[in-house]
C-alpha cells in the first residue's frame, strides 16, 4: 500500500468557502466533495502517467490493479490521506512479454519478460505456462525447489510489481500530492462559483 498525504486546500480557502456559501445549508461540504472527487480523477490519470514513464505496461493494465481510497478531515483547513492499493501484477501482462497471453499444453513455449522499459525482456529458463485448478487462473509459473504439503513440486507464478510499489519514490509521490492539492484548490474555486451560479 502506497498512501500520498495532501494539504488540499489551507485554512484560507476553507474559510473563503464557508463565508461564501454561508447561505446554501451543506454547500462547503458538497463544493468540498465536488473539489476533491475531481481531484482524485486527475490524481487517478496522473498515477498511470507516472508509472508508465518507467514501467513497460499498458495504461489498462494499471488501473485494472489500481484501487485508490481518499480520507479527509477539515482539520486546520482539508487534510486528504489517498491510499493506493493492489496486488501485484503477472509480469506476462507488461510489455514485451513472451508468451504474452499463456495457454496451457505448451510446457517447453520460452517465457520472456521484463518490467523497466530501461531493460530488455529476459528468458525464465524452467517457466511454463499452468491453469489453477480452483480459480482457473492462466499464468507464467515457476518451480520453487520445495515441495507442497502433498509432496508436489512447489510452484509460484511470476510476478511484476504493484501500483503502490511501483508509484514508491518519494519524487514521484511528491509530485502527485502537489498536483493533487493544485487540482483541488481549482476545482474548489469552480465549485463555489457553481453553487453562487445556482448550477448546483
Amino acid at each position: 500500500m502506497s498512501v500520498i498525504h495532501v494539504q488540499a486546500a489551507g485554512g484560507d480557502s476553507l474559510a473563503r468557502a464557508e463565508k461564501m456559501l454561508s447561505g446554501i445549508p451543506g454547500g462547503v461540504e458538497r463544493a468540498v466533495r465536488g473539489a476533491m472527487a475531481r481531484s482524485v480523477s486527475h490524481l487517478r490519470t496522473s498515477s498511470v502517467k507516472a508509472v508508465r514513464e518507467r514501467y513497460d505496461i499498458a495504461a489498462a493494465d494499471v488501473r485494472a490493479n489500481e484501487t485508490i481510497t481518499v480520507r479527509y478531515s477539515y482539520h486546520d483547513g482539508v487534510q486528504a490521506s489517498i491510499l493506493f492499493a493492489g496486488r501485484k501484477i503477472p509480469l506476462h501482462r507488461y510489455g514485451g512479454a513472451a508468451p504474452k497471453y499463456p495457454v496451457p499444453g505448451n510446457p517447453n513455449a520460452p517465457a520472456f519478460g521484463h518490467q523497466l522499459k530501461s531493460t530488455s525482456p529476459e528468458r525464465f529458463h524452467g517457466a511454463f505456462v499452468a491453469r489453477m485448478p480452483v480459480s482457473g487462473h492462466v499464468g507464467l509459473f515457476a518451480r520453487t525447489g520445495g515441495k507442497t504439503s502433498s509432496g508436489r513440486d512447489e510452484i509460484r507464478e511470476i510476478m511484476g510489481s504493484s501500483v503502490p510499489q511501483m508509484l514508491g519514490s518519494p519524487e514521484v509521490e511528491e509530485r502527485l500530492a502537489r498536483e493533487s492539492a493544485e487540482t483541488f484548490e481549482d476545482r474548489l474555486d469552480h465549485e463555489i462559483n457553481a453553487f453562487l451560479n445556482g448550477w448546483r
